[in-house]
């Protein structure tokens, strides 16, 4: 491994909101460029190169360092005043796409470039249908991938112990400390049990948004209740999970915590709070009797890792881009998004790629890597077999989930006492939530169904 570390926290607190300036020969107009603050020079490097390379377009690129987390609501605020083509995670697509922020992809040597590079998980989430429309359009050109992952410290834990909890929250015990904690409490940063598969064959009850239909939802199953109860002692014990601290960083600093669930973004943030750590898929968890008592569909001993949503931040081009440069802006949508250029964002910046079959590039790359960055990028893709990405093709799908107390339910009845944590308290929080997934707003008072688990595909009426 040869290359040195990259410092993305110092280049992004430099570049983010920033433009840099140009080094091309290009005189022309600009076409501008929206990407994470962390990658706006490599990006303008790169955009440059394409531009010098291609003068028959006579155009000069500006890039700029954006916080893509938030970007999205500033862009469907006011599209008109964003950058001709921006960077944001695929689960925004429709929500810009209902809010006429965005231009479909045309050209058709970057539409087939984006069917043949990209894993299916990422082609099933790219397109949305315009309003008044029937056709579904690619719209989204996923160029980095994004998961969750561990990271811990090696003071307290070792590479033995990381790959389970019970081996997390044995350390932590030695240690006088939590096992891990998660950096939010949302239906994303903490999503690891809902998504958890289990590790013999990657299997799940789990059904969210199935084949974009919104009434097919099933959180209700016995493996689903079974994490609950796990979750729920995990996270009483005083050596288990802990919820969000007010500052993470802090908490890894000072020893407060064994690990930390959380993705590449986190890197920087990490790796300057601890000397010795090390990287790792999510680890497993192992269902006790009490886990799976009076449920069929388990059983004690079954083995099952937490999973994730295993995404795409994506290109997409603006509606307001003006007619005469979108020829130009597909082109370079089509070369910032090559294999080749993603796998030298991943080896300069630490942006994992998303096309199919990163792996094995992963793997064979090994000796251009820092150590930390080959281990960066084996966990994060390592979690793709359990992960699905964000299926939210449709707005809606993305408020539903996020936006009507789905997931501050699921915290709640995880924060229950074990006495208050009953069976029937389970199946019906479940019930609730998937319910809100399916129509946006908590079940009637007084109309819960007799018996649970039950369908939420019908509306019940107050």
């Amino acid at each position: 491994m040869k290359r040195k570390p990259f410092s993305i926290a110092i280049l992004g607190s430099l570049l983010l909101g920033c433009a840099f300036a140009l080094s091309g020969c290009n005189k022309g107009p600009a076409i501008t460029v929206w990407v994470g603050g962390e990658s706006a020079k490599f990006y303008q490097q790169a955009a440059n190169k394409f531009f010098k390379d291609h003068p028959e377009y006579k155009y000069r690129a500006v890039v700029k360092g954006v916080d893509t987390g938030t970007v999205a609501g500033t862009i469907t605020t006011d599209a008109s005043a964003a950058a001709d083509i921006y960077t944001v995670a695929h689960d925004n697509i429709a929500k810009l796409v209902d809010a006429e922020a965005a231009y479909p992809i045309e050209n058709q040597g970057l539409i087939d470039q984006v069917v043949a590079d990209n894993p299916q998980g990422f082609k099933d989430v790219i397109y949305a249908t315009p309003k008044g429309e029937t056709e579904k359009k690619l719209y989204g050109v996923p160029y980095i991938s994004q998961s969750l992952f561990l990271y811990y410290n090696k003071k307290f834990v070792s590479d033995e112990q990381a790959k389970t909890f019970e081996g997390l929250q044995q350390a932590a015990k030695a240690a006088d400390n939590k096992a891990f904690t998660i950096v939010g409490d949302d239906g994303y940063n903490f999503s690891f049990t809902m998504l958890a598969r289990k590790e013999s064959d990657k299997s799940s009850t789990l059904k969210l948004y199935p084949n974009g239909e919104r009434h097919d939802n099933w959180l209700q199953g016995d493996d689903e209740i079974a994490f609950v109860r796990w979750a729920n002692e995990m996270f009483a014990d005083p050596n288990g999970g802990e919820w969000p601290p007010a500052n993470w960083i802090t908490e890894v600093q000072n020893g407060k915590v064994c690990a930390l669930i959380g993705g590449a973004w986190h890197f920087n943030s990490f790796a300057a709070s601890c000397d010795d750590f090390g990287i790792a898929k999510i680890p497993t968890f192992t269902l006790t009797a009490d886990h799976v008592q009076g449920l069929t569909g388990v059983s004690a001993g079954d083995v099952y890792r937490g999973g994730t949503f295993a995404d795409c931040k994506v290109f997409m081009m603006n509606m307001y881009c003006a007619e005469e440069k979108r020829e130009a802006a597909q082109e370079l949508m089509k070369y910032l998004s090559s294999k080749e250029v993603q796998k030298e964002s991943f080896l300069e910046v630490n942006n994992v790629p998303a096309f199919a079959g990163v792996d094995s590039w992963i793997a064979e790359a090994k000796d251009q890597m820092t150590e930390y960055q080959y281990m960066l990028g084996v966990a994060q893709t390592s979690m793709s077999a359990y992960g699905i990405a964000q299926p939210f093709v449709k707005s809606l799908y993305n408020t539903y989930f996020y936006s009507k107390n789905g997931p501050q339910k699921y915290v709640n009845l995880i924060k229950l006492s074990k006495a208050e944590c009953t069976l029937d308290a389970i199946r019906e929080a479940l019930f609730r939530i998937e319910y809100t997934w399916g129509w946006g707003e908590d079940v009637p008072e007084g109309k819960l169904p007799a018996t649970l688990p039950a369908s939420t595909a019908e509306r019940i009426e107050a």
